[in-house]
């Protein structure tokens, strides 16, 4: 009897049995080892293709991620790219620019240079300037300070030639002719000149004190009734005797009773006598000047003190000297109404200031 398996198949319509032969068994043996292979085998496949799944999902998931930050990555770029072109095109212009200036660099470093030079020469110019313009502050100070002091000259020059205008008996008014300059210099000509040769002032240094009066009187010596033909002055012995007026000396030596006596001969016919001298300091025909010192004070004749016997004669006649002593520029016509021997008319006639007459 052959070995066979016995295989029963139930299903809802019922059982069916039949018998496997060693063939068969062999056969399904083989089926079933393939099967148990294939299951073992597609296990294990099916387990590596899941463990290949996972770190495909893995790998995908962190290709995912580099993908975020890749796009991250390129946004930032994007971005600095798009910071960067202005400047790209910025940086191609100055390049454009830059070569521009490489062409024109030689023209521009002369040109520099020459600027350079003119540069130098402004401020050398300029400090020439600055010192010049010190120079002219210090100028206009300077002008300044003359413009003041001529100012106060011009200003003291009114006032004196007011002065003078009063003086030469001239109408003082709110404003200076200029007009009358010529006149009152030919005035002040003829007045200065007449006080040069007429007799005037004092024959000494100082005003003193007239002891005796020109007139009648009791001589101090001999006590006789007398005319006395001068002034007697007080003064200190061995001071200086003054000529009153330019002259020649007439005379010059000493009497009895005058002592030493210096006489002068001036002009217009006027003349001069001074006597009790100390000493003479003038000779006879000698040339005098008004102030000039002629004699010293004394006593010598017939005196009793230091003093100075003055005379003053026109055309040889005797004339009060002390009309004459008090005579200056200030006063000038107040002589000629004191002394009327004389006819002061014709001789001042010069003097008197000029009147137009007005046409009708």
């Amino acid at each position: 009897m052959r070995p066979s398996l016995l295989v029963t198949v139930t299903n809802y319509l019922g059982s069916t049995q039949f018998y496997l032969t060693i063939t068969h068994q062999r056969i399904v043996i083989v089926g079933l080892l393939l099967a148990a292979l294939s299951l073992v085998v597609g296990n294990s496949v099916l387990v590596w293709l899941g463990n290949a799944h996972n770190k495909l999902l893995q790998q995908a998931e962190s290709m995912q991620l580099e993908d975020i930050q890749s796009k991250d990555k390129i946004q930032k770029l994007q971005t600095s790219v798009a910071k960067l072109l202005p400047a790209s095109k910025s940086v191609e212009a100055q390049g454009s620019d830059f070569e521009t200036f490489l062409q024109i660099a030689p023209a521009a470093a002369a040109s520099l240079e020459e600027l350079q030079n003119k540069a130098i020469q402004d401020e050398v110019t300029i400090q020439a300037l600055e010192s010049r313009l010190g120079e002219l502050v210090d100028f206009q100070q300077q002008v300044k300070q003359q413009l003041e002091r001529y100012t106060q000259k011009v200003s003291s020059m009114d006032q004196s030639l007011r002065q003078l205008q009063g003086l030469l008996g001239e109408q003082v008014g709110d404003v200076f002719d200029l007009s009358l300059v010529p006149q009152m210099v030919q005035t002040a000509q003829h007045k200065l000149t007449l006080l040069a040769l007429i007799p005037n002032s004092w024959p000494m240094a100082k005003k003193s004190i007239v002891t005796s009066s020109y007139g009648p009187r009791l001589h101090p010596i001999t006590g006789t009734q007398k005319m006395h033909k001068g002034i007697d002055i007080r003064c200190l012995e061995g001071s200086p005797i003054l000529a009153t007026a330019n002259g020649v000396v007439a005379k010059s030596y000493k009497m009895a009773d005058f002592g030493n006596l210096v006489e002068l001969t001036h002009s217009y016919g006027f003349s001069s006598r001074y006597a009790h001298l100390q000493k003479r300091l003038v000779r006879q025909a000698e040339f005098v000047y008004k102030g000039q010192v002629i004699g010293l004070c004394g006593s010598s004749g017939l005196s009793t003190a230091p003093h100075l016997h003055y005379e003053i004669k026109f055309l040889s006649k005797q004339s009060n000297p002390k009309p004459f002593i008090n005579w200056s520029l200030s006063n000038f016509d107040g002589l000629f109404q004191q002394v009327q021997e004389v006819q002061w008319q014709s001789l001042i006639k010069p003097t008197q200031p000029k009147t137009t007459k007005v046409q009708q």
